[in-house]
């Protein structure tokens, strides 16, 4: 049915839960918000800078925020990265199966691949298409961006992620979706038509992927 896998990275492949949150701890007392953390969890998905202008209104400093908040992340937490039970496997058994492995996030380009290296599933992935400041930021332009470089068509490719911004980003891309049910999302409000599977487990996504 796919011939191209399109895997969000944040509550995806990775757990990044521990590091982002103890960044907004430091980010957000910085520029004096109090933000609650019960609403953290809905800030991994968007791009940081969505994140931001809300509380901002104001795009330059929105980005400047952003920086402080990366320089923070990848010099103190990133390390608490953990890799979920059955990616691995997974990234394994779909590529010896020849699927087209790719990875599309609004995480900045360079972190996705460098925790991708660290956890041993660099190899297994065909494409990386990451966030990139003021050129590609949305899950719609990181997808577009992603097809053109890799001469693919949509209806041959499904989104794998967690969060609304990965269904609607892939909707947005004519592509269906996944919906991984380990992540961040609110699974339970998902009603969008691209909406192909609900996947409680690695495996499930590879069964559902293989089944034809």
């Amino acid at each position: 049915m796919y011939k191209y896998l399109f895997f969000d990275f944040d509550g995806t492949i990775c757990d990044t839960s521990e590091g982002i949150y103890k960044t907004f701890r430091e980010v957000f007392p910085h520029y004096g918000l109090n933000v609650d953390e019960s609403l953290y969890s809905r800030y991994i998905g968007p791009p940081l800078s969505d994140t931001f202008y809300s509380y901002f209104k104001d795009k330059d400093k929105a980005y400047e925020a952003v920086a402080l908040f990366r320089s923070i992340y990848t010099s103190k937490y990133i390390g608490t990265t953990k890799l979920y039970d059955g990616i691995k496997e997974s990234f394994e058994t779909l590529s010896a199966a020849g699927y087209k492995v790719c990875v599309a996030t609004c995480k900045k380009h360079e972190e996705a691949v460098e925790l991708l290296k660290k956890f041993g599933i660099y190899d297994y992935v065909t494409f990386t298409s990451g966030l990139c400041y003021n050129v590609r930021e949305t899950k719609q332009e990181v997808l577009d961006y992603a097809l053109k470089q890799l001469g693919a068509k949509a209806e041959d490719c499904v989104m794998i992620g967690d969060t609304d911004f990965d269904v609607d980003g892939a909707a947005l891309c004519g592509m269906d979706c996944i919906v991984c049910k380990w992540g961040f999302g609110d699974y339970g409000k998902m009603k969008q038509k691209n909406i192909v599977f609900f996947a409680s487990t690695p495996r499930e996504v590879v069964d559902f992927v293989t089944k034809e």
